[in-house]
């Protein structure tokens, strides 16, 4: 059983405009992290969220993305991808049922 956790965001901090999970053109977001202004690591003077995002053509390979560099899909994009996998999700489990008669 998959069990929900919860983040807190200090008040101070802007908030990610993604969300774990989210699909994007960019591919599917699997990390997010915040990056307080004047960070000596990215030289970067404004505060900023990074996202590390599953590429969509190549599942082995993550991509460290600044949010202003990832783009939402749109709704007609997001359902034509949703209804892809499920198509080949079905085109799987009628693989499995044809070897579970056949074995």
């Amino acid at each position: 059983m998959e069990t929900s956790k919860v983040v807190t965001i200090p008040n101070y901090w802007t908030l990610p405009k993604f969300s774990f999970g989210q699909r994007t053109k960019q591919g599917v977001i699997v990390g997010i992290q915040y990056y307080p202004p004047n960070n000596l690591l990215t030289d970067l003077c404004n505060e900023s969220w990074r996202y590390a995002v599953l590429d969509k053509n190549d599942f082995s390979e993550v991509s460290h993305l600044e949010e202003q560099k990832i783009s939402p899909l749109t709704p007609s994009e997001l359902r034509a991808e949703l209804e892809a996998e499920i198509e080949r999700y079905q085109r799987e489990i009628l693989i499995l049922k044809q070897e579970l008669v056949q074995g």
